[in-house]
């Protein structure tokens, strides 16, 4: 779709030297990925011009590679490098000349190849900004374009099946979850159900296969486990702010995303710790080490001081670090790295009556508050760079009864864990409930772990919950996001 068209406009694959002028940063860094991988050119972000310069003298000059230079901002070009490469200039007046382009740039657009197959659909233009507002807030949802969007991602993910690594279910999780999204946004009918046993069976196999490698990936390029978070980014800032939203999931994010006026981001994903359960992996996130190196691996009440151990360890003073929970506290000028941690959407899943769709109105209302914007603004006005990350998402079920006399069960919220110390007849609950026998990747040696199946979960039987604690996609799957901007207009 939106790729292709891409394509197209910027004559990749026709010409070999080729510079993007994307002043106003359409194009997503998974954009780029995917020409890197299908066409072979050597992307390079054009970000000083002397340094530039001495690129193309030394190595791009000399050889016969195909690069691809994206501009992101207007800087200088000389005029001989000018003459060697096609210059492509992507703006929105270009892209999607029916609409007005002053509505495009300060809108929230969920996803450009809905915006393209929307545009591509309309029978005459809507160029006056309250008409563009209009069509993107309701237009673009009608039947015929969703119809066409929901059948566009489902080949997606068929494509991405074939792959199978790390780096396609990372990819399969994001559209999954905006299909997701888009049933709820638009109040359709629950549809996938093939898609969704066919997606969460094939994901167990690919985390029985795999998952134990994961912890082996380097985070120079993001982190693959959620342990590395605070790996990548000391590496990549000096005044870091990380924001945990306790139990967000991919589609929570894209709510959210909708009402982050002025702020620009870059999307990427991590895989939480399993079981999906706050102690084990929201302490691994913030100690960068796995459950097994934990004194209490069941209880918060470390998480603190092995935040802060951390941050020592990575060069800061103490009384340079602050940990919070909640959106109201104070900055101060000595303040170098920060955590802050948000309960609110765990919350909601806990106290949920209404499945996903309840789940869906209720984010929606809270990102509306503006809590969220606010808490980024101010981070972004002392100078922060600002993370925002999850330590595992949720996901509706069906209840199956409960367990009795199981041994010591030791994390009480989740409706999908079993933890086990004394698990001598745990035999009889796997036959009884359909349990899964979960290795135990990363987890301490001396307790069992089992989980409920995708759809099941444990309660007052036929009863509907959200939880989380098991190995599905919306659970292990979570975003990793990097504010870039904020306009304070």
């Amino acid at each position: 779709m939106f790729y292709n068209y891409l394509n197209e406009i910027c004559g990749i694959d026709i010409y070999e030297r080729i510079i993007i002028l994307d002043f106003k940063k359409i194009i997503e860094e998974e954009y780029l990925s995917r020409i890197n991988g299908d066409f072979g050119y050597e992307i390079i972000l054009y970000e000083d011009v002397e340094e530039f310069r001495y690129l193309y003298e030394s190595k791009i000059k000399k050889n016969q590679d195909r690069y691809l230079v994206i501009m992101r901002e207007d800087l200088y070009l000389p005029y001989d490098i000018r003459c060697e490469f096609h210059l492509a200039n992507i703006n929105y007046s270009e892209l999607f000349p029916k609409l007005n382009t002053y509505a495009l740039e300060n809108s929230h657009i969920l996803d450009l190849d809905l915006l393209y197959i929307g545009h591509e659909n309309l029978y005459s233009a809507t160029n006056l900004e309250s008409e563009t507002k209009k069509f993107l807030q309701k237009d673009i949802f009608n039947r015929e374009n969703i119809q066409e969007y929901r059948e566009y991602l489902t080949q997606e993910i068929d494509d991405l099946l074939e792959k199978n690594d790390y780096k396609a279910w990372m990819s399969i999780a994001f559209i999954y979850s905006k299909l997701e999204y888009i049933k709820y946004r638009c109040d359709l009918k629950d549809d996938t159900e093939y898609l969704e046993n066919m997606l969460q069976n094939r994901f167990k196999k690919f985390i029985f296969n795999n998952y134990s490698k994961l912890s082996g990936h380097s985070a120079y390029n993001g982190p693959v486990l959620l342990n590395k978070g605070l790996d990548y980014i000391f590496m990549n800032s000096k005044k870091p702010a990380l924001i945990v939203m306790d139990g967000m999931s991919i589609v929570d994010w894209l709510i959210i995303s909708e009402t982050l006026k002025g702020v620009s981001y870059k999307y990427n994903s991590t895989y939480a710790i399993i079981p999906t359960i706050t102690p084990i992996s929201r302490q691994s996130l913030l100690s960068g080490k796995l459950p097994i190196e934990f004194e209490r691996p069941f209880s918060l009440v470390y998480e603190k001081n092995m935040f802060i151990q951390k941050c020592r360890e990575n060069g800061y003073k103490e009384a340079e670090i602050k940990y919070n929970r909640g959106y109201d506290f104070e900055i101060d000028y000595m303040d170098k790295c920060i955590c802050v941690i948000i309960n609110d959407i765990d919350d909601l899943v806990h106290s949920q009556k209404q499945g996903n769709v309840g789940m869906y109105n209720d984010v929606k209302l809270l990102a509306s508050s503006g809590k969220i914007n606010e808490l980024i603004k101010k981070l972004y006005k002392h100078n922060f760079d600002i993370y925002i990350t999850s330590d595992h998402g949720h996901k509706e079920t069906k209840a199956i009864g409960s367990p009795r006399g199981t041994g010591v069960e030791l994390e009480t919220k989740s409706k999908r864990t079993l933890i086990l110390k004394d698990f001598a007849d745990y035999k009889k609950i796997v036959d009884e409930f359909n349990m899964i026998e979960y290795p135990g990747y990363f987890l301490p040696r001396d307790f069992k772990y089992l989980l409920c199946d995708y759809d099941k979960s444990f309660g007052i039987r036929g009863s509907t919950a959200l939880s989380h604690g098991g190995i599905n996609i919306e659970e292990v799957i979570v975003p990793f996001i990097k504010i870039e901007g904020v306009d304070y207009e």
